[in-house]
């Protein structure tokens, strides 16, 4: 909840609390998917996938603003 307070105080939006609850619902989802598909795809647990789809995630950000390990 604190992201969403966060990203309306930057963008002066105003969201009333059905809107945020779809919002967290909607990227809670969009994490579980990710961490399923990979726990399925690699064949490891939820935890593990769970480290793996983080991983991923920041080197996937390292790339994209230009900063290699």
């Amino acid at each position: 909840m604190s992201y969403f307070e966060w990203v309306q105080d930057l963008g002066r939006l105003f969201w009333d609390r059905d809107e945020i609850r779809l919002k967290l619902a909607d990227k809670m989802h969009d994490a579980f998917d990710r961490v399923w598909d990979v726990s399925d795809e690699k064949k490891i647990t939820l935890r593990q996938s769970a480290m793996v789809a983080a991983i991923r995630e920041v080197g996937g950000a390292l790339e994209t603003r230009g900063i290699y390990p």
